[in-house]
């Protein structure tokens, strides 16, 4: 099937049931969510991630990213990278305080799950039946996304249109914490919209 252009407008939150509290901005948190993905923490640097992954590895550039492949299924690991010489550049200039240099290879903030479309519904209740109902959504048209809002990581579902029905191909698995740290460096790891969704649910 060809991918769809998700296009949003706000991301709007909505009552769910369930165990959970309320977060800073109103959001609500469940609580028997991940801190990370599968076997792998949040934090997890590169190297150590690599023994752990899902599938055979296929792709790493040793700072960044890390794709694997299992079947019909393909992760996307991402890791939060700070280059050194950016760093040194930026201390500098002084217009930016001076973070500490970090290991030169980046730890884990997200995982992406790519498989071929599946309907909405499906993927659905298999989130569901693992955490719950999801916290949050932005649904137009038979597109958009929905969420899971935990307090280390957010799951979000995303979902686009076909032949006027909705489908899902992509999950993405955010740790809440280093997505704070990513920012300040304005890394474009996500798109707009993405990075929209992210910042309006980490406080």
């Amino acid at each position: 099937m060809k991918r769809l252009f998700i296009t949003m407008t706000l991301f709007t939150l909505i009552a769910a049931n369930g165990p959970g509290s309320m977060d800073q901005k109103g959001n609500k948190v469940l609580k028997n969510m991940p801190n990370g993905y599968d076997t792998l923490s949040w934090g997890t640097m590169l190297t150590d991630a690599k023994a752990k992954i899902r599938g055979k590895l296929y792709f790493t550039d040793e700072k960044t990213l890390i794709i694997s492949r299992e079947g019909n299924l393909e992760y996307h690991y991402g890791f939060f990278y700070i280059d050194p010489a950016l760093v040194k550049a930026e201390g500098a200039e002084g217009e930016k305080k001076q973070a500490p240099m970090k290991a030169d290879e980046g730890k884990l903030f997200y995982v992406v799950l790519r498989f071929p479309y599946l309907s909405m519904e499906e993927v659905r209740k298999k989130i569901e039946d693992k955490y719950g109902l999801y916290t949050n959504e932005d649904m137009n048209n038979f597109q958009g996304a929905l969420a899971w809002n935990g307090e280390k990581t957010i799951i979000i579902m995303w979902v686009d249109r076909y032949e006027d029905k909705p489908y899902c191909g992509r999950i993405t698995y955010v740790s809440k914490e280093i997505s704070k740290e990513l920012n300040e460096y304005n890394l474009r790891v996500f798109n707009r919209v993405e990075r929209e969704i992210i910042r309006k649910l980490t406080p």
